[in-house]
């Protein structure tokens, strides 16, 4: 059976994305300056689902200018070697770990399908060293820095995981994002995890008859 898993907020406790982008604009004076001057415009975009991909690609562009391909995948994998040191404000969810492994435990295959950047994503799962798949958003290089190409979010996850080769539906989904809701609508067994009441009001809202709530 299949358990699919959103990253941030579920397994993660906060945006890797957005720490990562932060990181590497409050290392230079240009990208922390270029940064402040087009948050105005390009956090409001972010938190619009319409205007999101353009939002974040131009944050991502600020912080990723004048990196080619391998410089790229090497900052995701300094980012992720902090992250694995602790020295970072991102730690893994423990229930959502130990999730990982119930499912593992019992012959289930595991997909993370996340809206963060594959590239990204994968540099902080592999220190895990369990047999994950990770279904993520793909960059482009775009002027010299890379910016979104195939945003994986809401029902776009779907189609990442059946081009994947995973089909239209699977056993368990957990996330604790309502833009996910696609992807536990395609699930047997959906779970919204979070904080306990939040948890429990995005499934009221979530009407799954199937759904389940829990605190992680």
């Amino acid at each position: 059976m299949l358990a699919v898993f959103d990253l941030d907020g579920t397994l993660l406790d906060g945006d890797s994305t957005a720490l990562w982008l932060w990181d590497r604009a409050r290392r230079s004076v240009p990208r922390f300056l270029a940064t402040l001057l087009a948050a105005p415009i390009a956090v409001p975009m972010v938190l619009a689902p319409r205007t999101r991909r353009a939002g974040a690609s131009i944050l991502l562009w600020i912080a990723t200018v004048g990196l080619d391909e391998r410089a790229l995948r090497e900052s995701c994998a300094d980012f992720a070697a902090r992250f694995q040191a602790g020295a970072l404000p991102l730690r893994w969810r423990g229930q959502g770990v130990r999730t990982l492994d119930a499912h593992f435990a019992g012959g289930d295959e595991v997909v993370v399908v996340t809206a963060a950047p594959t590239v990204l994503a994968q540099a902080l799962i592999a220190p895990l060293d369990r047999p994950i798949v990770v279904l993520g958003t793909s960059l482009k290089r775009r002027a010299g820095g890379w910016v979104a190409d195939v945003h994986c979010r809401h029902q776009r996850k779907c189609q990442a995981l059946a081009e994947a080769g995973h089909g239209q539906r699977w056993a368990y989904a957990y996330t604790d994002s309502l833009d996910d809701l696609p992807l536990l609508r395609g699930a047997d067994a959906p779970m919204i995890v979070g904080c306990g009441k939040a948890a429990k009001r995005r499934l009221g809202r979530a009407r799954l008859p199937n759904g389940r709530a829990s605190a992680w």
